[in-house]
């Protein structure tokens, strides 16, 4: 499949979850997960309760200071108290609702009526590849994002922004190269090593198509990343509470946009990298 192929297959998947955003039963999995994240936004602001401090507390002082540990200092570190906390909850409850969402949206496509339960279903017993088989790609986007930026973070400012683009790009890169991974485990049955096995297969078919995609996916969210002088900035208007509305609003745009990239993503699999008769495999 050439390139522009692939481009247009892309854009062809990103129009048409954008037009499935109406169909309640795949948004079933990321509204869990968007539950999960708003136990997690709810439960940060309690971090001196005794049933959380042991877990929590350490995260605000780490991640905020002193500071941040008192009101309203916490609000003004909120967005990167969250933002951290969620790599966590991303790389568990994210990777299975991904997977959880391959499945949904692959019936879609193939004209099929799948009950959210029964995609649960098959994805159930693959959770433990989902999660250990996408972990690579949390490790590189940390790398890239936080790791990059606390390299440079004493050097000039053209340093700081030509890091910054790297990163950008870099992470680009490292979702499309992971693109398919959660198709491979749900729908091709692959384990961790097939699914890796099956990597090179899935670039050769369909990476320009992926590329694109996870170009999309950082345009998108990166603006996110300035969520930091937003809050510093309301806590100093006097408006620390806002801060929490604010990575509210956060939540629920990554949900949408990761539901359309899913959808998309799973549409280019089918579309360039699928097998005609895809069987289980270790």
């Amino acid at each position: 499949m050439s390139v522009l192929v692939q481009l247009a297959l892309a854009g062809e998947g990103l129009w048409r979850a954008l037009l499935q955003v109406r169909a309640g039963r795949l948004w079933v999995p990321w509204l869990a997960l968007g539950a999960l994240q708003a136990v997690l936004l709810l439960a940060l602001p309690g971090f001196a309760h005794p049933a959380l401090s042991p877990w929590l507390a350490p995260l605000v002082r780490g991640v905020g200071g002193e500071e941040a540990l008192h009101y309203p200092g916490f609000f003004g570190a909120l967005p990167a108290l969250y933002a951290r906390a969620d790599l966590v909850l991303g790389a568990l409850a994210g990777a299975v609702v991904a997977g959880w969402s391959t499945v949904l949206f692959a019936a879609c496509w193939r004209g099929h009526d799948v009950a959210p339960g029964a995609a649960w279903a098959s994805v159930a017993p693959r959770v433990v590849a989902l999660v250990l088989a996408l972990l690579p790609l949390q490790v590189l986007v940390v790398t890239l994002d936080v790791g990059l930026a606390q390299a440079v973070a004493g050097e000039g400012g053209l340093v700081r922004k030509l890091a910054q683009l790297v990163s950008l790009g870099g992470v680009a890169v490292a979702r499309a190269l992971f693109l398919y991974v959660p198709a491979l485990v749900v729908l091709e049955r692959r384990g961790i090593a097939g699914a890796f096995a099956a990597l090179p297969r899935a670039w050769a078919r369909g990476f320009w198509a992926a590329l694109l995609l996870g170009a999309v996916r950082v345009a998108v969210t990166s603006p996110f990343q300035r969520l930091d002088r937003v809050g510093d900035l309301l806590v100093g208007r006097g408006s620390p509470e806002l801060v929490g509305g604010l990575v509210l609003v956060r939540i629920v745009a990554e949900l949408a946009v990761s539901f359309v990239l899913v959808g998309a993503a799973t549409l280019a699999y089918l579309g360039a990298v699928a097998e005609a008769e895809p069987e289980a495999r270790a």
